[in-house]
Order: structure tokens, then sequence, then C-alpha cells
């Protein structure tokens, strides 16, 4: 994603901040063409009531299919015990934050939580001071990964604009991830990409490998 607050640094030191390891074969300032599809949004409804709303929302679509409000609930995996005899139970959940997608334009959101969930409101990008609006590009891979391995995606308290101090913004080339942009940044011994994910700084595991290309 392109949003950080920041203006970007000079490039002069580029090749002297890039990550040690990381394929980098080239530089460009432009997104890779293509049609892009409806953007979601999102807001935060308490775990225990997610299943319930995720449920309400499948039944509006079977019914108002033209067209669907599509929901994701984000969800992670936890662990507790299976029964007195000792034990691991891994279990999908939603997460303690209750975060939900919908995806649909602002405007169309924004009424249809008026007139059907009053109570609950899309969340703002910190960085824009509007409703964040995630792109379905972008989208679409951070909900292929978190239903496949939820464990790979990390929801971090630091604003994203700290992680731009002595990294370069790179752009992924390859893989699942192909488009987005972060920085390659140390997390708990592992280098993990970094962005901007409507509003929110996400880090995840397993694209380092993967080539880039400098945005800056």
């Amino acid at each position: 994603m392109t949003q950080d607050c920041l203006d970007s640094p000079s490039t002069a030191d580029i090749s002297n901040r890039l990550p040690k390891g990381i394929n980098v074969t080239g530089t460009d300032d432009k997104s890779g063409p293509g049609i892009e599809g409806v953007p979601w949004g999102y807001l935060f409804i308490h775990n225990r009531t997610a299943r319930t709303f995720e449920k309400e929302m499948k039944d509006y679509n079977e019914k108002n299919p033209n067209p669907p409000v599509p929901c994701f609930i984000h969800r992670s995996f936890r662990y507790s015990q299976k029964n007195e005899k000792g034990g691991v139970k891994k279990e999908l959940k939603p997460t303690i934050s209750g975060l939900v997608f919908l995806q649909g334009e602002t405007k169309v959101l924004q009424e249809f939580l008026k007139n059907r969930y009053p109570q609950y409101h899309l969340v703002n990008d910190r960085c824009k001071g509007k409703p964040a609006s995630i792109k379905d590009k972008v989208m679409q891979p951070f909900m292929t990964v978190l239903k496949d391995n939820p464990e790979r995606v990390t929801f971090l308290r630091d604003p994203f604009e700290k992680f731009a101090k002595d990294h370069v913004k790179l752009r992924v080339l390859t893989g699942i991830f192909a488009g987005c942009e972060g920085y390659i940044i140390r997390i708990d011994r592992d280098r993990q990409l970094v962005f901007n994910f409507g509003g929110y700084a996400v880090a995840i595991r397993g694209v380092h490998k993967e080539d880039f290309e400098v945005v800056e």
C-alpha cells in the first residue's frame, strides 16, 4: 500500500539501507497495471458476537445477492488444554479485538451499517482521518494467508510510520503479495514485511525471499 503518512526520504543512500539478503531487481515509482475489485472497510466487534454477526451477514447476503456485502472475520489460533489428562487443543477463533471486514465502497458500507447495525462504525485510517479503504488486490492475499496460515500475520502496536526510519520502502514483485509495499523489518529474529493495512502496521512472515523493487 502506498499511503504511509510520510514524505519519501532522500534516495541518495538507498543502496546502503537495503536489507541484506533481499533480492532487489530494480527501482520504479509506479504500481503495476491491473483492474482492481471493490475495496474493503473494517470495524471492531467483540469476539463473542463476531460469529453471530457473521451468520447474520451470511443470511443477509443469501436474501440480498444483488449486490451482497461480503464479510470476513479475522481469526487466529487459540491453544487450550484438551482434557484432564493433558494434551493441547488448537482452535481457530475470532481475535479478541473482533476485527471484521466488509467489502463495499465506504458510503455504501456506512449506509448499510446505519440501517442494520447503527451501533457499529467503520474504523478510520489514522493516516487519512477517514474510514479505511483497503484495496481488494491487497485484501485477497491477506485473507488467503489468514485462512491457510494465520500465524504468519501479526498486527503491530506501533504506528506504520515508525518503521520508515532507516528503512527503504520496497514493492513485492513475486508471490501472493505481489504489488504490496512496505519495509523488511527484523521482528522476533525473523525478517518480515511490514506494510500499511488500512491504518494498521501489519507484519507478514515468509515474504523476505520474494523479489522486490525500490519504491522510493
